[in-house]
């Protein structure tokens, strides 16, 4: 008796202990979030420019699905999208630089696989684009499906999926081929365009935007056929699992955001008015669920009325009101037939 009596003291002087640190927020202490409020900005590892993903316009001001997400990320920080710094990275550097610590977040059309995933020490946060990839060609070529590239040359960035992908995919079926590597997906893309390869292959949105630099886009072609599955999304280091909740979540909040009918547009309105207990939530119109990320109650209110919800976004970067107009497929939120999919915020 007086051993169990000693250790139901001992167990209850432990608990104030317990739920003081129960009570920490994660995001409260993580030490990238530190990092990044007391640089004042934002370090986002983008593309070096693909149309539609990551680009700097004619006044350099960068633009794309990826960079929305960065966008979201600092607005949901900060109060403020603009409060973010880009570094270009080649599909060679992407990992170097993120480990390094040169950049908080690596968003780059960045394929989410088995190895990278558990090898090199970094996080698939979550998935912001499904992919396929395919081939572009010259329409006189009279190529229809990826197996008619039989004993073609194709240009590639040297150790990308793609190149991967392609090997396997080629090899698996006894189809011959010659892979002429590049270090840069644009100088692949030049070489392409200037005959040196029978075709290019990346993502089929990533070509449609590779598609705009070619001398005459409208001689070629991006094939229908598909030679692998590709989701693709933000990629933080490993160790800062409060880090990786605030780029989830923020992310996540942008499709319960489109779920609900909640716009850059009506977001007051909706903040005021709703009597939904989620988008109130999210809104920041009741509880603090900003507190328990280290960020302020109108987290995202300020992404969203700055950037956008995800359909916003895709639409001006890829879909129908960009020049790309990719239809939304899978990435077309759950309740209408796609992949996108939130939890709840509850």
């Amino acid at each position: 008796m007086k051993r169990l009596a000693a250790a139901a003291l001992a167990a209850a002087a432990c608990w104030p202990a317990v739920a003081a640190a129960q009570s920490v927020s994660p995001g409260a202490k993580s030490p990238t979030l530190a990092a990044v409020k007391a640089r004042g900005h934002l370090e986002c590892g983008v593309h070096t420019g693909i149309p539609g993903w990551s680009f700097p316009d004619d006044k350099g001001v960068w633009k794309g699905l990826d960079v929305d997400l960065c966008r979201s990320v600092a607005a949901a920080i900060f109060g403020d999208a603009n409060k973010v710094k880009y570094t270009p990275t080649t599909v060679q550097q992407r990992w170097s630089v993120l480990a390094s610590g040169q950049v908080d977040l690596l968003s780059r059309i960045s394929t989410l696989t088995f190895k990278r995933d558990t090898e090199l020490g970094f996080n698939f946060v979550q998935i912001n684009y499904f992919e396929g990839q395919t081939f572009i060609v010259r329409k006189s070529a009279g190529i229809k499906e990826p197996k008619d590239l039989d004993g073609a040359a194709i240009c590639v960035a040297a150790g990308s999926t793609e190149e991967r992908n392609a090997t396997d995919w080629f090899g698996e079926r006894n189809l011959k081929i010659n892979i002429v590597k590049f270090e840069k997906n644009d100088d692949a893309i030049a070489a392409y365009d200037s005959e040196r390869c029978d075709t290019y292959t990346a993502g089929t949105g990533a070509l449609a935007g590779q598609r705009r630099k070619l001398k005459n886009p409208a001689d070629h072609v991006i094939l229908a056929g598909t030679i692998s599955r590709d989701p693709q999304g933000p990629v933080t280091r490993e160790g800062d699992d409060g880090w990786d909740n605030i780029i989830r979540w923020v992310f996540n909040g942008t499709l319960v955001a489109e779920l609900h009918g909640v716009t850059s547009a009506n977001v007051d309105k909706m903040r005021a008015e709703s009597k939904n207990a989620e988008v109130r939530l999210l809104l920041g119109a009741s509880g603090n669920s900003g507190q328990i990320l280290g960020l302020s109650k109108d987290w995202m209110y300020d992404a969203i009325k700055q950037v956008g919800n995800y359909g916003e976004q895709f639409e001006r970067s890829v879909g129908m009101a960009s020049d790309l107009k990719l239809e939304r497929g899978q990435n077309q939120l759950w309740t209408k037939g796609g992949l996108m999919f939130s939890p709840v915020f509850d």
